[in-house]
């Protein structure tokens, strides 16, 4: 195999487009925060200091959000094991467990031979 580097076959995310979005939705709050502190500085009253700490909270907020849900969301192939990021957590998959694979709304699905079934998100309908 010449295309694998440190053990590493390929690496799937979300697509570029959601990804950019899921920037966007991180840094247009973050960006409105810091105006509303810049407004702080040149008007230091308790009326403004209340807001610009609102507005920092639902800016990590956002950032959270988009970090959980488009920006942290993987799927990793590597020579001896499938390592699947989601929303809801990682699993490490090891290749000799695999038995099939099905793709979904939801992601591609690895089936196990003892029954249990993983999905990878990175490469649903949904994330593009």
């Amino acid at each position: 195999m010449d295309d694998v580097r440190d053990g590493v076959i390929g690496v799937w995310r979300v697509s570029r487009s959601d990804r950019l979005g899921g920037y966007l939705l991180a840094v247009g709050p973050a960006c409105g925060s810091l105006l509303t502190w810049w407004g702080v500085l040149s008007h230091p009253d308790r009326e403004n200091v209340d807001s610009a700490g609102t507005a920092t909270a639902v800016a990590l907020g956002f950032a959270l959000f988009a970090w959980w849900l488009l920006l942290r969301v993987r799927l990793e192939f590597t020579t001896d094991m499938i390592v699947m990021s989601n929303p809801w957590g990682t699993q490490r998959l090891p290749w000799s467990r695999v038995s099939a694979v099905t793709l979904g709304n939801w992601g591609a699905r690895f089936h196990t031979k003892d029954g249990f079934t993983y999905t990878a998100y990175a490469l649903s309908d949904l994330a593009g």
